[in-house]
């Protein structure tokens, strides 16, 4: 009963591990912060209208402004749309 808990308790533990691992591999991307602060301010991304902070955003200067977005499928959403108009 002992051995079996144990390799449960085991194996519970690489699980958690694993998946930490990607979490902290996927959320590291270049020009990204793995963890954002917490005085970072919340930004709107306009295609969705999801807030993220503003260090996890993907950013596009244009027009003189900054133009937030919370992924990279938003952002080519925004600029086709700008490419239409």
């Amino acid at each position: 009963m002992r051995r079996l808990f144990f390799f449960l308790a085991t194996l519970l533990v690489a699980v958690w591990w694993l998946r930490r691992a990607s979490r902290s591999k996927r959320d590291a991307t270049p020009g990204r912060r793995a963890v954002p602060d917490s005085a970072d301010p919340m930004v709107r991304d306009r295609v969705c209208n999801t807030f993220l902070p503003r260090s996890r955003a993907w950013v596009v200067h244009a027009g003189g402004e900054d133009i937030f977005f919370c992924s990279a499928a938003c952002r080519d959403k925004h600029s086709a749309a700008e490419k239409n108009r």
